[in-house]
């Protein structure tokens, strides 16, 4: 330990005058005062502080005066700074890199520091080289201490000349520093009950968000919204865990307004919202032990920084637990973008608490585990995001059949073939509050007409030929649920006879029996036929039409929506490699293309059956155009061909032709199909194409052997 001798000083020097003491406790008292009327009102130590390094520094006659906070466990800086005249070289804002364990092994730092001279002999070099490097001559420092802890030095500086510090002034800036404790501690509090205050008010405001909304999806992206806000984060994510616990499937995401996410879409576009959680050993343990990551790039490995900072763009993160009935659902994220010194507790209290919310709400709801699955991106029968879809139509869709869910309105859905009529009915029925009780599907169109009847509403023992035993009927089987009747048009007359009389009156009879029964059903019918025009031509009754389409729901076919093929096919890969065990790299954006222009008469079947035979056959590598069905690739290929002869024409007539460019695409792949283009303009003729594109034959070449591997 360090000891910082004082030189014998004079009798005269040994204390001050008694004017100079009176002086000196009137500013005490004053600063005392100022303390007193100022913290009560308004909190603001930093003005506090300036105050009293100007009224120290004019009262104690030095050339500067300043006050050294604590800003994290090895650093030091200097925040507050008064100087007696602007040639007094100034120090604010300096950071001191001092480990104030490592101090304290050789200097006690919770007493009084004197030095009356900072280049005598015998000092540490470390001290030295802070006095010099502060420009000090003769320095006084005292800690601010509240409890054990100190939380900064007020520091009394000469830079002119020398000074021999008297007790009597040690003892008045220890007095000075204790009120400035007092200070810390009364703004600790207040700031501690602010923060306390504004947490419950955003966790009230985000719990009226939930309970004002029952679709979890839509609240889930209202709160991440606002935790962004609350904590100022660049983005936020919330996801969920499939049943097995392996993956973890996007429920929502938000970015802060000036947030740059264009690393975090590719990723969620890469792997159609859903990971391998287990791949990332930190997600894990998050799920397992059930506490809240503090995550600083700082910390990781130089492999998962680089990672972490070039892909999903974050220097920081949190990541919390969300639980339901005391079991880890899911994880809610934040990531900062900017490089952070860690989190204060406050922030993690804060993140912790919206975790908790929504776990609330996933209770309040009584949704289990597995419904909630099936609201999620994870749904893999019923969920409505299993009908992927962006588009107006779909989006509509969706939302009418969300609306008229919970009531016992009869629904029919139209659209062709393939369009996903079933599975808006699986959404309607598990979104019904009808969803514990039977839900019984029947197929219209794949029955018989003369065991239609029987399939329906069931047959009494000897009714027909092989009618050996009483059979119940569907409606009696659906009773207290839901009947989805598909391909309803292609019942015969007198079955719709007996259907329109159960949807009125809810009675019907077994075929041979006359015992009236009743049935508490909803039915959702769908068809692949026009049923109006139905109407008009005679082969479906028209009171049986009305009756069906108290709210009726079109889906588009998929040649209507080109722009969801894209998010399809994403969808389809990813569940046939999981399906059949092939790895898969991605698809070409040849084949991709081939897929967004193909008018696709199976609609949405249809392609999830070209992407099936297409992971099979390309198991190892992407899908190339040539490893889809021959429908699909040979319209590509003409298509090629006539854009081909096109440009070939237009060159020979002296026109101009023109090339699309498909978006995103990378100022490679657009210099490329620029060059290919212009090469088939000019039919080969390198020279030609060179001069039109503006660039050398050495350049052309270059780019061909680029692209090409080869030249010719």
């Amino acid at each position: 330990m360090i000891h910082f001798e004082i030189h014998p000083m004079s009798d005269t020097a040994k204390s001050l005058s008694l004017e100079r003491k009176i002086k000196m406790q009137e500013a005490r008292e004053g600063i005392i005062n100022r303390l007193a009327l100022t913290l009560p009102t308004t909190i603001n130590l930093d003005r506090f502080l300036n105050v009293i390094v100007s009224e120290l520094g004019r009262m104690m006659n030095v050339d500067r005066c300043d006050v050294i906070q604590l800003t994290s466990p090895s650093e030091l800086r200097i925040s507050h700074e008064w100087r007696a005249s602007d040639d007094v070289p100034s120090s604010l804002g300096t950071a001191i890199p001092l480990d104030l364990s490592q101090l304290s092994e050789h200097v006690d730092i919770t007493k009084p520091i004197r030095l009356d001279d900072t280049s005598a002999a015998g000092l540490d070099h470390k001290v030295r080289f802070l006095a010099r490097s502060l420009h000090t001559r003769s320095l006084l420092v005292v800690p601010v201490i509240l409890g054990a802890d100190v939380l900064g030095l007020v520091g009394l500086h000469m830079t002119r000349t020398l000074r021999e510090w008297l007790d009597d002034e040690v003892s008045f800036l220890e007095s000075i520093a204790r009120q400035i404790a007092v200070g810390y501690q009364y703004t600790r509090l207040y700031l501690d009950k602010e923060r306390e205050a504004e947490t419950k008010r955003a966790l009230l405001e985000i719990a009226n968000a939930l309970n004002a909304r029952s679709d979890f999806r839509e609240v889930s992206s209202l709160v991440l919204e606002r935790a962004i806000t609350l904590v100022g984060a660049d983005y936020s994510a919330l996801g969920v865990l499939d049943p097995k616990g392996g993956r973890i499937s996007l429920v929502a995401f938000r970015a802060a307004p000036h947030a740059t996410t264009d690393g975090v879409q590719g990723l969620i576009d890469e792997h159609a919202q859903s990971l391998d959680v287990t791949e990332f050993p930190a997600a894990m343990e998050v799920l397992a032990g059930g506490k809240t990551l503090r995550l600083l790039d700082s910390d990781l490995p130089f492999p998962f920084r680089l990672m972490f900072n070039s892909i999903l763009g974050g220097r920081a993160a949190l990541v919390a637990p969300v639980r339901v009935a005391g079991q880890t659902f899911g994880l809610l994220g934040l990531v900062w973008s900017e490089a952070r010194q860690g989190f204060q507790d406050h922030e993690v209290a804060l993140v912790e608490g919206i975790a908790d919310q929504c776990g609330t709400a996933l209770e309040r709801d009584q949704l289990s585990a597995e419904v909630m699955h099936l609201r999620s991106a994870l749904h893999e029968r019923y969920g409505e995001d299993r009908i992927i879809g962006q588009t107006g139509a779909i989006r509509r869709a969706i939302e009418l059949a969300l609306s008229v869910a919970d009531t016992q309105t009869t629904v029919l859905i139209q659209g062709e073939s393939g369009t996903g009529k079933e599975l808006l009915a699986n959404l309607i029925h598990y979104n019904s509050g009808r969803e514990d009780q039977p839900y019984v599907k029947l197929n219209c169109g794949a029955i018989p007409e003369t065991l239609l009847e029987s399939e329906l509403f069931g047959h009494e023992k000897g009714a027909f030929t092989d009618a050996r035993a009483r059979r119940l009927g569907r409606f009696e089987e659906a009773n207290g649920g839901t009947l989805f009747l598909d391909e309803v048009g292609e019942m015969s007359l007198s079955a719709q006879v007996r259907l329109l009389r159960v949807l009125q009156d809810g009675e019907f009879t077994r075929v041979g029996g006359n015992e009236v029964l009743k049935a508490d059903v909803r039915v959702i019918a769908a068809s692949n036929v026009d049923l109006e025009q139905a109407t008009e031509s005679g082969t479906f009754r028209r009171d049986l039409y009305y009756r069906l389409s108290v709210f009726p729901i079109v889906l588009p076919p998929l040649r209507e929506r080109p722009q969801d093929i894209h998010p399809l096919v994403i969808h389809f890969l990813e569940h046939y490699k999981q399906k059949t065990g092939r790895f898969i790299s991605g698809i070409s954006k040849d084949a991709l293309q081939a897929l967004i222009t193909y008018e696709w008469p199976g609609n949405v079947r249809e392609l999830e059956n070209a992407i099936e035979r297409a992971v099979i056959i390309a198991s190892g590598r992407q899908i190339e155009l040539e490893d889809l069905p021959d429908t699909i690739n040979k319209i590509a290929l003409q298509e090629q061909d006539r854009i081909k002869v096109e440009r070939a024409r237009a060159a020979s007539e002296g026109r101009t032709s023109t090339f699309e460019v498909t978006v995103p695409s990378s100022m490679d792949e657009i210099e490329r199909q620029a060059i290919e283009a212009t090469l088939e303009y000019t039919r080969g003729d390198k020279t030609h194409a060179a001069r039109a594109l503006g660039i050398g034959r050495k350049t052309l070449y270059r780019k061909l052997d680029q692209y090409n591997g080869s030249g010719e």
